[in-house]
């Protein structure tokens, strides 16, 4: 048994404490087989609140602006929501290894190595809950005017991005626990608000909108269904799967992996079918312009006055408990790349940049659908490919893990490999970043070899999980060292 290096931060195991509404002790220690609780169930209403978001609605109405028709959308939109049966499998890892999805990415990558991938995950992270953050202060804005409230200018943009701020970071720093109980019952608020609002624009939908062959974002209806497909596999699958195992690690490893897939698939897949879909309803009637300047007043104007402030509501209300998810984990990504602070501090750290960032793009972005858009372009390229390599590694084997090696990235731990990294592991995730990000056609970056061979069609959806997937299988099939499958006796942790 390898010998575990603490950090002066660890909490011991009788000290790991997950309660409702008090301080979550634990940060990527492995949770001892004594504090383990919970079912899979708690795990739909997590992702139904944390999906059935504004994002989604945001995403759907690029399908449409894309060039696709309603049913091509909402084909892409059912190919998103069947990606939560693979979200599920990541969120079994948890169990499992007794972690967070990025530490239990160090039996792959590498004790040392693996924070290259915990830094893009804190990265991508961020960019989440900046990206939420000012459709909620936009909402918050539309909210006030519609009431009669004062609703432009700096003063009541300040005071809605306060508001934001405490709502949006109150929970993550308070811990798991009470994150999915806050989501069990705001699930239900989303639920009412998403009803309303379907019935209310379902009578403006142009079930026959189309766009002309040459207006179409890439050559053609097919590139432009990958091209659509991508984004949204971007904002569904890679937008969650680097948090995936954060949520469910507390629950007993004898937890079956099938109920976990399962409750993850209905939530997450559920809720975004819902959300895409009336985004791209919304896409048939709404101006374009005005939806890219400020897609949240552009969609309040274009519904009934009634159902106004429900829809206001809903987007206030989703993207909180989405940026809960998005708060939290990132604190997680950023304590797997080797910071030695404690968890909440990690969560207000984040908070911090999250705010900086929000501010630029309220205060001097023109165009923030544009933002929103770059920004899934540039974090498919690099999650795509670690996501494949935890996924596959998961599966050789057999969620098998040593304790030991994911709670130290000490030299000599289970997981150092060859000076703290896997190198089959890394090539393999080198290899697919370039790989995918030369199958990239977005509004950042458009690859020559896109438009020369596949119509302008965005293929990073699916040359990450392909290429990377190959090359990694082929280097590492039959050569796991016996750490990767022999589980440790004990379960220390580190803080």
């Amino acid at each position: 048994m390898s010998q575990v290096v603490r950090s002066p931060l660890s909490v011991d195991a009788d000290a790991q404490r997950d309660e409702a509404f008090h301080l979550e002790t634990e940060g990527i220690g492995v949770i001892s087989e004594a504090k383990r609780h919970g079912r899979p169930r708690q795990l739909f209403f997590v992702w139904f609140a944390a999906v059935l978001t504004f994002t989604g609605v945001v995403t759907g109405q690029l399908f449409t602006a894309l060039g696709l028709n309603v049913w091509e959308s909402m084909l892409v939109a059912l190919i998103c929501s069947a990606s939560f049966a693979v979200l599920g499998y990541a969120s079994a890892t948890g169990p499992k290894g007794g972690t967070v999805t990025l530490t239990i990415s160090r039996a792959a990558f590498g004790a040392r190595a693996n924070r290259v991938p915990a830094f893009f995950s804190w990265l991508t992270a961020v960019g989440w809950e900046s990206v939420t953050m000012v459709l909620t202060v936009w909402a918050f804005l539309s909210l006030a005017q519609y009431i009669g409230l004062p609703s432009s200018g700096v003063g009541p943009t300040v005071i809605a991005l306060i508001i934001t701020l405490v709502l949006t970071y109150t929970v993550p720093i308070l811990g798991h626990a009470t994150l999915v109980t806050v989501q069990r019952v705001l699930a239900f608020v989303l639920t009412i608000c998403a009803v309303l609002v379907v019935i209310a624009i379902i009578p403006h939908v142009h079930w026959a909108y189309s766009t002309p062959v040459k207006d179409m974002a890439a050559a053609g209806p097919f590139p432009t269904f990958l091209l659509a497909a991508s984004i949204g596999l971007a904002s569904t699958f890679y937008g969650w799967v680097n948090f995936a195992a954060d949520y469910s690690r507390y629950m007993p490893k004898s937890t079956p992996t099938r109920k976990i897939v399962g409750v993850t698939f209905a939530g997450g897949g559920i809720a975004n079918f819902v959300m895409m879909t009336v985004g791209i309803l919304l896409g048939t009637f709404v101006s374009g312009k005005a939806y890219a300047a400020d897609p949240v007043m552009a969609i309040a104007k274009s519904v009934p006055a009634w159902a106004a402030i429900p829809f206001l509501i809903a987007v206030i209300v989703g993207d909180i408990t989405a940026n809960y998810l998005n708060a939290y984990s990132s604190g997680m990504s950023f304590l797997s790349m080797g910071i030695r602070i404690r968890r909440y501090w990690a969560v207000a750290v984040d908070g911090v940049i999250c705010t900086l960032i929000g501010i630029y793009a309220i205060f001097f972005s023109s165009n923030f659908v544009t933002f929103f858009q770059n920004f899934l372009d540039i974090m498919i390229v690099f999650i795509g490919p670690w996501a494949v390599i935890f996924l596959l590694n998961h599966m050789m084997v057999k969620g098998n893990y040593n304790s030991d090696g994911l709670a130290s990235d000490a030299k000599g731990s289970a997981y150092w490999f060859s000076s703290g990294t896997n190198w089959r592991a890394m090539g393999s995730y080198i290899i697919g970043v370039v790989a995918t990000f030369f199958a990239a056609n977005g509004a950042l970056w458009a690859s020559p070899l896109t438009k020369m061979w596949f119509g302008g069609a965005d293929l990073t959806a699916f040359v990450a999980p392909i290429v990377t997937g190959i090359i990694f299988y082929l280097v590492s099939a039959g050569r796991r060292q016996s750490a990767l499958s022999t589980p440790s006796k004990t379960e220390p942790t580190i803080g």
